[in-house]
This record gives structure tokens, C-alpha cells and sequence, in this order.
């Protein structure tokens, strides 16, 4: 039983450690940590999330259908605030659920 235990503590670790799935957070893209995302930060993190799926061995089948900064800038400001990007991350879970 112990030897069970530590095996899925291990496969938990594992799990956790591919930061490669899932959605990006806002402080992925959010490098300098001023609160806001300008379009290179956003370029800059989607091709470092881009690379490091292609070195792990899992490509991005969807690649093509990933969101643009434009997406995220409700109000075409240039910034993407941590509240814009909640609200188009939500809108993009929202839709796959339908």
C-alpha cells in the first residue's frame, strides 16, 4: 500500500510539472509584471509555449485557431488587462463547452 501511495504522489508530480497543457495564465504572458500585456509579451510567451510543446513531442493541433492579441484587446487600447484577458479566457471555455 505505501509503495502505491508513493507511485501516485510521483505520477502527481510528473503531472503537475507539464506546464505545456492547458490554458496560459495571465502571468505567463505578463513578463515584466506591470500588470498589463503588450503584443510582445504576448508573441514572445505564445512561441516560448509553442517551442517548448514541440520539444516535449506534442505539437499544437489547434495551433491555427489560437486567439491573437487583437482577440484579447476588448478595447483596442494596445494593453491587455488581467480583466480583459478573465473575460475572453471565460468566453473561449464558455464556447468549447457548447
Amino acid at each position: 500500500m505505501k509503495r502505491f501511495l508513493w507511485l501516485c504522489a510521483f505520477a502527481s508530480l510528473l503531472l503537475a510539472a507539464d506546464t505545456t497543457r492547458g490554458p496560459m495564465s495571465f502571468d505567463d504572458f505578463d513578463t515584466n509584471k506591470d500588470g498589463t500585456l503588450n503584443q510582445e509579451e504576448f508573441d514572445a510567451a505564445k512561441a516560448q509555449r509553442m517551442s517548448a510543446r514541440a520539444q516535449a513531442g506534442g505539437g499544437m493541433k489547434n495551433a491555427a485557431d489560437a486567439p491573437d492579441f487583437a482577440y484579447f484587446d476588448i478595447n483596442h487600447d494596445g494593453k491587455v488587462t488581467k480583466d480583459e484577458f478573465r473575460q475572453k479566457q471565460l468566453e473561449r471555455l464558455k464556447n468549447r463547452r457548447n
